[in-house]
């Protein structure tokens, strides 16, 4: 097993090279040292430590389009967002060769006990705030989480009598949070705590692939669902990010994005390293979604 894995590893180095040196913006980056960064459960990452400085390098799977990633959306969100300063100098985003390179951020990813310390959900709340305030160009990708329900539903071929009876509650939820009729902001939608970096001064966003424009409700739920973020939690979260979410709305967004989750856990293609994992979430999201009402 270690020999197959290590193949695997050697041939997705050979392809991430082979990107980086098809563009003068790269180039000097493919003989570079290449050092493997672990958490990613879908993409695969490196440190590339060139002449000019460190940098954050992506590789992207194939499949991650039919579970709803858009990459040149990305690459728009990207640019905004790095230019408020909310995420990392964008040095090549290249959808066509599934490949990202962005400065690499001097700090550390945070731990997932660390992500809920009153001041850092405050920092978080604090970016979402200067996020949502962002102005929305043109061109960029509505993330609708209703339809990107539908899309994955359609990718789970098995159907159960708990998968229907968690659709049609499902149906309910986004009903709910549809009629609140919020306005669009620019959203990350994925804030866990492996994608937020403390550079000191600042808190970094990273992995945007689920970025776009969209309801905030689902951005302020992709923090408290991952995280089982409690009342007082909530309740900083939602003051340092203003313009306060009612409760029920905020418990529908949360069913709602946990149901994605779940979706997501299920579709993903199976792959060795990944079936148990991911076997493992779904079920632990099954047992949260069938445990509480959405509304």
């Amino acid at each position: 097993m270690p020999e197959v894995t290590s193949l695997a590893a050697v041939a997705r180095e050979r392809v991430v090279r082979a990107a980086l040196r098809s563009d003068p913006r790269t180039s000097a980056l493919a003989d570079a040292s290449l050092t493997v960064q672990p958490g990613g459960l879908s993409n695969h990452a490196w440190v590339a430590d060139g002449g000019s400085g460190k940098f954050f390098v992506r590789l992207s799977p194939p499949e991650a389009v039919r579970l709803g990633v858009d990459r040149a959306s990305e690459c728009r969100l990207l640019g905004i967002v790095a230019h408020a300063g909310l995420a990392p100098e964008v040095i090549r985003c290249d959808p066509a060769r599934r490949l990202l390179v962005t400065r690499h951020i001097e700090g550390h990813t945070l731990a997932r006990d660390e992500a809920t310390l009153p001041l850092n959900v405050e920092r978080v709340g604090s970016a979402l705030r200067q996020m949502h305030a962002l102005p929305i160009p043109a061109g960029m990708r509505r993330v609708d989480f209703a339809a990107q329900a539908q899309h994955l539903e359609a990718q789970c071929v098995v159907s159960t009598p708990v998968s229907r009876q968690l659709r049609t509650s499902a149906h309910a939820a986004f009903g709910a949070l549809s009629a609140a009729s919020r306005r669009d902001t620019l959203c990350h939608n994925d804030l866990h705590h492996l994608n937020l970096v403390d550079g000191g001064d600042r808190l970094w966003l990273v992995d945007w692939e689920y970025g776009g424009a969209g309801d905030p409700a689902f951005d302020i739920a992709s923090f408290v669902c991952q995280h089982d973020c409690g009342p007082r939690e909530r309740e900083v979260l939602l003051e340092a990010r203003g313009d306060g979410l009612p409760a029920l709305q905020l418990q529908a967004a949360c069913w709602a994005f946990d149901y994605v989750q779940w979706l997501w856990y299920r579709a993903w293609p199976p792959s060795e390293g990944t079936d148990a994992v991911y076997g493992e979430r779904a079920a632990a999201l099954e047992r949260r979604l069938r445990a509480h009402h959405p509304a």
